[in-house]
């Protein structure tokens, strides 16, 4: 069973190499196999908790102490009395009767004390605590969402940048496989030339040359290709070889004005942050109404004169307020909003600086598609010289140097147009990248 799924996944991994591909399929992938896109899930999971703690303020807390204790005096109570009282009784007329009392010195506690006791505190409303804790913990999770949505977008430049790598080396390579075809056909008529005697042997020489030349451009070219390929399989999770086709994006209009970057929906989620952080400060300057009970057992409970074990208890309502906070509650207030108003200036500014890069991008755009526009006429003009060059060398009026300049500059122009086309694609779809469609 093991040795099938082997197989299966080579299968599978054999034909992801030799498929076709698109720059939108590679950014996905990228964005959903980049190793931070973990934390969205640990984000969920850190809200799901943290909202759970917020709503256990409403549950029953309990708490058990113990107490042993000596004391260096113990109390007492000190009965002074007069030396002499005069009771009165009737006896058929008042007669009073003087009767003498001792002092007397009374020992109510000893010096060591023990107590044992089980509290509870049940909390009836809390101000509305609870309910703006779990608005700020909410935002608080979205906002840090929103920051790594922001930080990932970032993967889609790196994976442009590749993916465009790729097509731009693919057409400077269709072109050796032009530059291969006419340094061929030139070498099979030099050839037979050279049998005639009417070319030097020199002439073979030169379009040698050439395609050594031509040879090493192509091991760069290869070079590169290798490198691009596994970055760009090392982001995307998944097997890339030369043999896989990647598709060229087509041009797609954009609309103007509209931006939708994630940026802006952090900076978004960073005031509505803010917001729910006023609305805590005003709950945290509201009373808390509770109940509480307290049972124990102990020697010297509740009454402090008692010098035996016994069990107490006391419960009651409590209420309180803290109005300390109510001191600085206006500047708080004052400077959540300054931190919100910063933030919208940020996003004015972000707003603002994407529209100038649009604006330039748009510019580059407009001269990139007049430049392929030029280039097509350029191409056409330069392969009509190379064919009449051939001619000439054919007829003994050009030399093999004069041939092979023109063959090199029709080659350069086409190669030009190539790659000024991808250079436009690449310029469209950073302008589609940079407004976040």
């Amino acid at each position: 069973m093991l040795s099938v799924s082997l197989r299966g996944q080579e299968v599978v991994k054999d034909s992801l190499r030799e498929k076709s591909i698109s720059i939108e399929e590679c950014q996905q992938w990228a964005m959903e196999n980049y190793p931070a896109i973990k934390q969205h899930d640990l984000l969920e999971k850190a809200k799901e908790y943290t909202l759970s703690n917020i709503a256990r303020v409403y549950r029953p807390e309990f708490g058990l102490s113990g107490v042993a204790s000596w004391q260096s005096e113990r109390m007492e109570l000190d009965l002074k009395m007069p030396e002499k009282v005069n009771i009165s009784m009737d006896l058929n007329g008042p007669v009073n009767i003087p009767v003498s009392i001792p002092e007397m010195s009374i020992p109510v506690s000893d010096r060591d004390r023990y107590n044992m006791s089980l509290s509870l505190k049940q909390a009836l409303w809390t101000g509305g605590r609870v309910k703006a804790g779990k608005e700020a913990a909410k935002r608080e999770i979205d906002m840090m969402h929103a920051g790594l949505d922001a930080q990932l977008y970032e993967i889609k430049d790196k994976v442009k940048e590749l993916y465009f790598g790729l097509l731009m080396i693919e057409g400077k390579e269709k072109q050796l496989d032009r530059a291969d075809e006419i340094l061929d056909s030139l070498r099979v008529r030099a050839e037979v030339a050279l049998k005639e005697g009417v070319v030097y042997e020199t002439d073979l020489d030169v379009i040698e040359v050439e395609r050594i030349k031509y040879r090493q451009l192509r091991m760069e070219l290869e070079a590169k290709r290798e490198a691009c390929l596994g970055v760009l399989s090392m982001l995307i999770r998944r097997p890339l070889s030369k043999e896989t086709r990647l598709q060229m994006p087509l041009e797609v209009e954009l609309e103007k004005g509209e931006i939708k970057r994630p940026e802006l929906k952090y900076l978004d989620s960073k005031i509505k942050r803010l917001e729910a952080d006023l609305k805590m400060q005003n709950a945290e300057n509201m009373p808390k109404l509770g109940l509480f009970a307290t049972g124990g057992y102990g020697k010297s409970g509740l009454n402090t004169f008692d010098r035996d074990f016994k069990p107490y208890f006391i419960g009651g309502v409590m209420l309180s307020w803290n109005f300390g906070k109510l001191n600085t509650l206006k500047n708080d207030r004052k400077l959540k909003q300054i931190q919100q108003e910063s933030v919208r200036v940020e996003q004015e500014s972000f707003i603002f600086n994407t529209r100038m890069e649009a604006l330039m991008q748009d510019s580059e755009i407009r001269k990139l598609r007049e430049m392929v526009e030029s280039d097509e006429r350029v191409v056409d003009l330069r392969e009509a010289i190379r064919q009449a060059s051939e001619v000439k060398y054919a007829n003994g009026v050009y030399t093999i140097s004069e041939l092979i300049t023109d063959v090199n500059q029709a080659l350069i122009a086409q190669q030009e147009k190539l790659l000024r086309e991808v250079e436009l694609k690449m310029m469209i779809y950073s302008k589609k990248i940079t407004l976040g469609l």
